[in-house]
């Protein structure tokens, strides 16, 4: 084996880890996007956010009282 194909194969094996990081990084991306999206969550947990809200409007409405 000779050096240029020795240096062609390290090549394309930084290539190929280079894309494998790539897709990595854009799928922990997605995923850090929709667990910090609160749609997602709102849309998922609709009743658990409507008494959320109503809980704290009552709190903040009770203080003025």
């Amino acid at each position: 084996m000779t050096s240029d194909q020795r240096m062609e194969e390290l090549r394309e094996s930084v290539e190929q880890q280079e894309a494998e990081l790539r897709t990595s990084v854009e799928e922990l991306e997605h995923l850090a996007r929709r667990a910090l999206d609160a749609r997602h969550w709102i849309r998922t947990h609709p009743y658990v956010w409507t008494a959320g809200a109503f809980l704290v409007g009552a709190w903040l409405g009770g203080r003025r009282a």
